[in-house]
C-alpha cells in the first residue's frame, strides 16, 4: 500500500468511526507506530484530521450529516439549481444522475422531457422517476450503501459504464482551486470518477456552500468538468481555476 493509499484508507475508516486510536490505524493497516504517525502529521497539516493524546479524529467541518438531511440543507438553492439544470435536457436523451442531494432536486424537476432514458445509483432517484410518462429508467445496483441509499460498490461501477449517457450530472462535496471537484466519501468518490470517461457532457450541480467546503478526497479535476450549475458565481482563485480549464459556469435563477 502506498502512502497516497494509506491515507485515503485513514480517511475512511475515520469517515466510519469518527475517531480512532493511533495504535488500531497501525494495526488495521499493517504498519508500525512511527509509520502511521507520519501519515497522522501529514493529513493534520493539511486539516484533515485533529491529533488528540493517543488518537486521531476528523474536524467537525469533515463530518458530513446523513444523506436525508443533506437533501434538506439549501433547499431553496438546491431546488433552483435542479430546476436550472433540467433545462439542459432534451426529448430522447440518456441521462445519468448520481445520488448526490442537489441531483435528488434535479429528478424532481425533470418533467418536460419526453423519450428520456435515466440511469442511477440512487433508490430515491429510481423512485422519483420510475413510471414517468414514457421514459425507461435503469437502477445500476450493487451492495447498498445504508446512509447514501445507493449503489457504489465495483459492481454498481460495472453495470454504469456499459452507459454512454448524453448527459452525467453529479453532485459535489467541495470545491477547492488548487485540487478539484472533492469528496467525503471514498467509495462515492470512487464511483462518480468511473462515469467521467463516458458521458458527452459532464455537468456539477453545486450550491454556493460547497465554495469553501473542505473535502479531503479528488472526485474530478476541474479539466473532466463541461459545466458547473450552481446558485452563486465563484469568486477569486476558484472563478480563475474555473474558467482556466473551461469549465462553463451557469447560476440558476433565483426562484420566486
Amino acid at each position: 500500500m502506498t502512502t497516497a493509499e494509506r491515507l485515503i484508507e485513514v480517511m475512511n475508516i475515520l469517515r466510519l468511526e469518527q475517531s480512532c486510536s493511533v495504535s488500531e490505524l497501525a494495526n488495521r493497516l499493517n504498519v508500525t507506530m512511527e509509520t502511521i504517525r507520519r501519515d497522522i502529521r501529514n493529513l493534520e497539516r493539511d486539516g484533515n484530521v485533529i491529533k488528540l493524546h493517543g488518537s486521531v479524529r476528523l474536524p467537525d467541518v469533515l463530518l458530513e450529516p446523513s444523506y436525508k438531511k443533506r437533501i434538506n440543507m439549501n433547499a431553496t438553492q438546491k431546488q433552483a439549481i435542479g430546476l436550472c439544470a433540467a433545462g439542459f435536457v432534451q426529448d430522447g436523451m440518456t441521462v445519468f444522475i448520481d445520488c448526490g442531494s442537489t441531483s435528488y432536486w434535479l429528478a424532481r424537476a425533470l418533467k418536460k422531457a419526453r423519450g428520456l432514458q435515466v440511469v442511477t445509483n440512487s433508490l430515491d432517484i429510481t423512485n422519483e422517476v420510475l413510471g414517468r410518462q414514457d421514459w425507461r429508467c435503469v437502477f445500476v445496483g450493487g451492495q447498498m450503501n445504508t446512509d447514501y441509499r445507493a449503489a457504489l460498490d465495483q459492481e454498481a461501477i460495472n453495470q454504469a459504464r456499459r452507459f454512454v449517457p448524453d448527459l452525467l450530472f453529479m453532485s459535489i462535496s467541495a470545491l477547492d482551486a488548487e485540487r478539484g471537484f472533492l469528496d467525503l466519501n471514498l467509495q462515492e468518490a470512487d464511483f462518480k470518477r468511473s462515469l467521467l470517461g463516458n458521458a458527452r457532457k459532464n455537468i456539477v450541480l453545486a450550491d454556493a456552500s460547497k465554495f469553501s467546503k473542505a473535502g479531503a478526497i479528488l472526485t474530478a479535476d476541474f479539466q473532466d468538468i463541461d459545466m458547473l450549475v450552481c446558485d452563486q458565481m465563484p469568486q477569486g482563485e476558484l472563478a480563475d481555476a474555473l474558467n482556466h480549464a473551461g469549465v462553463e459556469i451557469i447560476v440558476a435563477p433565483t426562484q420566486a
